[in-house]
């Protein structure tokens, strides 16, 4: 988070090196778990959330190969995450529709996946060489951190910076009631750096930039949610087709559910974004001012 008492560039590039530091350490554990990648990835995330608010200053040389260090090692992660959800998905859809508890199908396609995360699991140990890659690559970007010429500036930068990622996230808003799943997809990362931005700012005026960091966490959960499904049916779609079998149960509460949850993002990213760009910079200008001058 920022501190009243450093430069906001400043203040960033802690908060950068803070999070990317965290995560390689996570990395480094010996018996890497499910919960210890989910955490790194959110540090990945948050970091490159921050970087979006130095970009201004960085430059777009440095800003892109940084980015592109962040966007690649979160990459290298995926598959360890999309394995524990898959299986997280089906179990949660298993408990709350009694048809499908009673599907012997669809308990084979849950045994399926814990064979593909077992296996995962089991690769990710045995192949430590990528790890330590990952790691590094972490650990060489929070040295370089400390090399940033970013100044001393404050709301300079970080307002044209902050109202470019809310721009993004507001004009990736889908403008159909059925979204793909790509689109709302690629609308959840913005919307995830919105999130963390905002986070990061909070110190300035708390009590209002807590409601909106909720308001695009309880967003971002949505598009989550729906995303996971869409990834579960893909994979479901894959495992009928080589097993020759029938999950049009299966299809049928996935598609339903993905609706549902489609409709409350739109409608929840309707009212987080319905203010101009201009508009919805220009308050949290004066919060910072009043912020830095009360200090």
């Amino acid at each position: 988070m920022i501190e009243v008492d450093r430069s906001g560039t400043r203040s960033v590039c802690l908060a950068v090196r803070h999070v990317v530091c965290r995560a390689a350490r996570t990395l480094a554990s010996p018996d890497l778990s499910d919960t210890a990648v989910h955490e790194a990835r959110k540090d990945i995330k948050r970091s490159r959330a921050a970087l979006r608010l130095l970009r201004p200053a960085l430059g777009e040389s440095i800003y892109r190969r940084e980015n592109t260090v962040l966007r690649d090692v979160s990459h290298s992660l995926n598959a360890a995450r999309d394995a524990k959800v898959l299986m997280q998905t089906l179990q949660s859809l298993r408990r709350n529709h009694r048809a499908l508890r009673r599907d012997a199908e669809v308990a084979s396609l849950l045994r399926s996946l814990h064979a593909d995360r077992a296996a995962l699991r089991r690769r990710l140990r045995d192949h430590r060489a990528q790890l330590v890659r990952t790691r590094g690559a972490l650990e060489q970007l929070c040295n370089r951190v400390t090399q940033w010429r970013v100044g001393a500036h404050g709301w300079s930068v970080l307002g044209p910076a902050l109202k470019r990622i809310y721009k993004s996230g507001r004009r990736a808003l889908p403008d159909r009631p059925r979204p793909t799943n790509r689109a709302l997809h690629q609308w959840r990362k913005k919307v995830k750096y919105l999130r963390y931005a905002l986070e990061i700012l909070t110190p300035m005026r708390p009590g209002r930039l807590a409601r909106l960091v909720r308001q695009a966490g309880q967003l971002t959960d949505s598009l989550g949610d729906a995303h996971d499904l869409a990834v579960l049916a893909a994979r479901a779609r894959l495992y009928a087709k080589s097993n020759r079998t029938d999950l049009r149960k299966l299809f049928t509460i996935i598609a339903a559910q993905r609706q549902r949850l489609s409709l409350e993002a739109l409608s929840s990213g309707a009212r987080l974004y319905h203010v101009e760009p201009n508009d919805w910079e220009r308050p949290l200008q004066h919060y910072w001012i009043r912020w830095r001058r009360a200090r």
